[in-house]
């Protein structure tokens, strides 16, 4: 009788060890889950002192791209990282900004209530900005008197600023009529090139850079 407690109580130490090596806790299982998953992501997030939106995308903006923007434009919220893609709104020939490609920055941005772009090569370095101008009485007034001077009676459409590190322009798209133009005039008032129509003649025009 003796032996056969000592059997059953031996068979069920056996039982409960076995089950104790072959168990799991759940924390050990969120562990190995997590061992095999990577989650990568870039944090476009700018510094406090930037005023910028933070938020993390799939882009790897190298720092200095980012430390450039910051630097150059602080009060910026809002912002969104990208690569580089056409843009319609502006002739990209006529900034005379090099060539970019898929490699390259662009980030979109809000400042003083208005929406921008600005483009960054994969050094980092500043390309150039635009921002679509609404409000045409703000134009400045030396770009202002050069419409009303070369394109009498025509109606502005639309107008977009840019600027580089050589110059600041306004790309202005105007109608009279049938006759569309296109214009890039300098914040001097200066008319640097123009293309389109005028009374059904085609016109195409460039200033010689200083």
């Amino acid at each position: 009788m003796k032996l056969k407690n000592w059997l059953f109580i031996s068979g069920a130490l056996i039982i409960i060890g076995s089950c104790g090596e072959s168990s799991t806790t759940p924390g050990d299982r969120d562990s190995t889950s997590a061992s095999n998953t990577t989650t990568t992501t870039t944090d476009n997030s700018s510094t406090s002192n930037s005023g910028a939106t933070s938020g993390a995308t799939n882009v790897d903006v190298i720092p200095a791209a980012k430390t450039n923007f910051e630097s150059k434009y602080p009060s910026a919220s809002n912002v969104s990282w990208g690569y580089y893609e056409p843009y319609s709104d502006i002739n990209w020939d006529w900034t005379g900004w090099p060539a970019l490609d898929t490699k390259d920055y662009a980030v979109r941005y809000n400042m003083d209530g208005s929406d921008y772009y600005t483009w960054y090569d994969q050094d980092g370095n500043w390309v150039g900005t635009t921002t679509v101008v609404t409000n045409y009485s703000n134009l400045p007034a030396p770009v202002n008197n050069a419409i009303k001077r070369e394109f009498k009676d025509y109606t502005i459409k639309s107008v977009n600023k840019e600027n580089d590190k050589n110059r600041e322009a306004y790309e202005v798209k105007l109608e009279k009529g049938n006759d569309k133009m296109t214009a890039l005039i300098t914040s001097d008032g200066t008319v640097f090139k123009k293309k389109g129509t005028m009374d059904g003649d085609k016109v195409k025009e460039k200033v010689d850079a200083k």
